[in-house]
């Protein structure tokens, strides 16, 4: 896909506009095509995003540009930011001038040198994404995942200080000086959200200081988190966030299915995973007290260099909230947008909206065959 010259003379904030006008001229409808429609072409409450994964392509590409790693987001700024609340899963630290030995080193002067800012397998990515993804629609980073460690715990500390530098939520880990929660909350349309990310493992990595919340193995576990935070009188309802299952897999493990189930029956409203780089299954789970309960065992990549179809195809997952006749906290009308990585001519490694780009088609049927059909929004509506 080329971008015209005069496109790429204009603003930041004028190239944002001209996305969303491009974005509204192209939707065919504004209503989902599954579930409840209340709330269809009115802004969703969430939005969930998969694997933020820089590889050393796609770092590289962002340090020989001035816009370091915007352009790669660009084209989903519409996507992301149209939702009250959205949460993407920062797959590695983003630790300023720590080196491979997790020790303070000298700044490098760039984005991407290989031993300061590198790629696999021990990824640190220049801290200016931060701001990137705040500007680019994102108000919460996960922060727990099998790479949190890979600077250490000078790097996750860095990681945690960059983040909220640039305005952004985290849930996942916490300082190593501190012994703050590791979970974020989110007023949405009055609701306080509770958000609870973990992971499975730190790939054998040392965390002594036990910044990252583990999936399984806790004390208290999982459940039992979230049935405490259930039981507090200012959590309206909670979201886990796990970090789980087999690289590359498309079927959601027997483990996964496990504790999704016990996350539902402990009073989880909603289940969003990631860590297989491949999209997994969109189901909605029966809560032990009745509710159904969405959870998408994974989400795929938002963007990395990896070329295979599933692996390039990813999905924005968008819910709203309501309340049940007993009061109950509910997430609702479940639908996604696939999206597909492209290494364009202008902006390097990028990731698009999957229906509007000519390469994409391949991509929105892949993500229908595993996401299901019935909850497929290929132009979801857009408040620019």
């Amino acid at each position: 896909m080329a971008f015209s010259f005069e496109f790429k003379q204009l603003t930041a904030k004028a190239r944002v506009a001209a996305w969303a006008a491009l974005w509204g001229a192209m939707a065919v409808s504004c209503t989902p095509t599954g579930g409840d429609t209340a709330n269809s072409c009115g802004r969703p409450d969430l939005a969930f995003a998969g694997d933020v994964l820089l590889h050393s392509l796609i770092q590289s590409e962002a340090s020989r540009r001035p816009e370091g790693f915007a352009p790669a987001f660009e084209p989903l700024i519409p996507a992301l930011s149209q939702a009250a609340v959205t949460v993407v899963n920062l797959e590695g630290p983003a630790a300023r001038n720590v080196s491979a030995a997790n020790r303070n080193a000298q700044d490098p002067g760039t984005l991407f040198d290989g031993q300061i800012y590198a790629g696999y397998p021990r990824f640190n990515y220049h801290p200016s994404i931060a701001a990137v993804l705040r500007n680019a629609g994102v108000d919460v980073v996960q922060t727990a995942n099998n790479h949190a460690m890979d600077r250490g715990s000078l790097g996750a500390d860095r990681t945690l200080s960059a983040l909220t530098e640039a305005g952004l939520s985290t849930t996942g880990s916490h300082p190593s000086n501190s012994a703050m929660a590791r979970h974020a909350i989110q007023q949405v349309g009055g609701h306080n959200l509770a958000l609870v990310a973990c992971s499975f493992s730190t790939n054998g990595l040392p965390d002594s200081r036990s910044q990252v919340l583990r999936c399984y193995g806790n004390s208290p576990s999982i459940p039992n988190l979230i049935h405490s935070l259930n039981a507090q009188s200012t959590i309206d309802g909670v979201i886990l966030l796990p970090h789980w299952g087999t690289e590359y897999s498309a079927r959601p493990t027997a483990r996964q299915r496990r504790l999704a189930q016990a996350a539902a029956d402990a009073g989880a409203i909603a289940i969003v995973g990631s860590h297989p780089h491949v999209l997994q299954p969109l189901e909605q789970l029966l809560a032990a007290d009745g509710r159904r309960v969405p959870v998408a065992y994974s989400l795929g990549n938002l963007i990395s260099s990896q070329w295979r179809l599933e692996q390039r195809t990813g999905a924005i997952l968008y819910l709203d909230l309501a309340r049940d006749p007993q009061g109950r906290l509910h997430a609702t009308d479940p639908r996604y947008m696939p999206t597909r990585v492209e290494r364009t001519t202008d902006r390097g490694v990028a990731v698009f909206p999957a229906a509007q780009i000519a390469q994409g088609a391949p991509s929105v049927a892949h993500a229908q065959r595993i996401l299901g059909a019935g909850m497929v929004s290929v132009n979801p509506c857009v408040t620019p």
